[in-house]
């Protein structure tokens, strides 16, 4: 089998997010932040040092402000919606995941904001300059995907958040597809709200998510019931992480999580070094094959390779290469704004994504196998 749609999941993990899920669930099947027990405690301390481990990672100031959540999405909606301004204007772009999009679409639906999305001078970035001519005297939040599901393409966040920190706008960083790959500076970056994915290019197990925060501006809670904090009032908690985390903690999620925030953090020069390398690689031999379209730029090489045949639709050469064991995603990818930008809405994409875990024979063999296609 050759795995090659890492980017919605990668498909190995490594031993030790094994080894964490199998202490999870073997030794601490305990509610956490609920008994006063021993083994509750000790749960809830595994816990703990996931958070301090993320907040360091990314940089976050404070390790309350790190909140777990069901995945990306779950820690995209919660920064949108909860932080709603009535009358006010946010900025993103056609890059942005349905995570994003959806939910803003839905403010504007009902009268909430007004939404400027735009699209960059350049198809391979989105830039300071692309956005700034948008803002307004009510402008309160600028979204934008650090690097893109479909194409590998990227967003200049640190130019971008050195504009919302002069102007006193809130930003917003969507790095489902960039953690873990690429390392990520909050303070230095200027950002607000970081939302990651944990099984994506942080090798966690599926379900598990974190919305990092910075700055004075908390969201509301978008959902409501028990914290184990205050526990005789009816009303939420105010105070964070608790008011944001109601229900019982996926602990094996959550320590598969820093399992592969460890996982990371050593090989952290040689996963981008390898993805790089595979990228670029990948896309010289693509431009090899008759009848190829290319949409990834060799600016970005950033673990993503989008490509369409000629003759084919996307649909039908991963199901062709499916039947070669190679897998891969064909689609849209959930960025229906994005596929009207590089006009494959009607087609969708074959998209190649890559791990740690992945190697040259594999490109080979994929590469292989699309010569066959006549």
């Amino acid at each position: 089998m050759i795995y090659l749609d890492n980017a919605s999941t990668t498909h190995k993990k490594p031993f030790e997010v094994v080894k964490a899920v199998n202490l999870a669930i073997t030794k601490l099947s305990s509610n956490p932040g609920r008994s006063g027990h021993d083994l509750s405690l000790k749960t809830a301390m595994k816990i703990a040092n996931t958070r301090q481990n993320l907040c360091d990672y990314f940089n976050c100031e404070r390790p309350e402000h790190v909140i777990f959540t069901s995945g990306c999405t779950e820690s995209l909606n919660l920064a949108i919606l909860g932080t709603a301004k009535a009358g006010g204007h946010v900025i993103a772009s056609v890059f942005e995941h349905n995570s994003s999009l959806r939910p803003l679409f839905e403010l504007e639906k009902n009268g909430i904001i007004t939404l400027t999305i735009i699209s960059p001078k350049y198809k391979e970035k989105i830039t300071k300059e692309d956005i700034e001519p948008h803002i307004k005297a009510n402008t309160y939040m600028i979204v934008s995907t650090h690097i893109s599901n479909v194409d590998g393409s990227e967003t200049d966040i640190e130019n971008i958040g050195k504009l919302c920190f002069e102007k006193n706008i809130l930003y917003l960083v969507d790095a489902a597809q960039s953690a873990g790959h690429r390392r990520i500076d909050m303070q230095k970056n200027h950002i607000n709200f970081l939302a990651v994915a944990g099984h994506k290019g942080l090798y966690a197990i599926q379900g598990v998510g974190a919305l990092l925060i910075n700055g004075k501006t908390l969201p509301k809670p978008i959902k409501f019931g028990g914290t184990g904090t205050q526990s005789i009032s009816v009303y939420q908690p105010d105070e964070a992480p608790e008011c944001y985390e109601s229900g019982t903690s996926a602990t094996p999620n959550i320590l598969s999580l820093n399992a592969g925030l460890n996982f990371v953090k050593t090989h952290e020069k040689e996963i981008e070094k390898k993805e790089k390398a595979l990228t670029l690689y990948t896309i010289n031999q693509l431009k090899k094959i008759d009848n190829i379209i290319i949409y990834t730029s060799e600016k970005n090489l950033n673990g993503v390779v989008a490509f369409n045949h000629k003759k084919y639709d996307s649909n039908e050469i991963a199901d062709f290469l499916n039947s070669k064991n190679i897998y891969v995603r064909s689609g849209l990818q959930c960025a229906p704004l994005k596929h009207k930008f590089l006009g494959t809405e009607k087609t969708g994409i074959v998209r190649i994504s890559f791990s740690y875990f992945n190697c040259k024979k594999d490109i080979d063999y994929l590469i292989s196998a699309l010569y066959e296609i006549k």
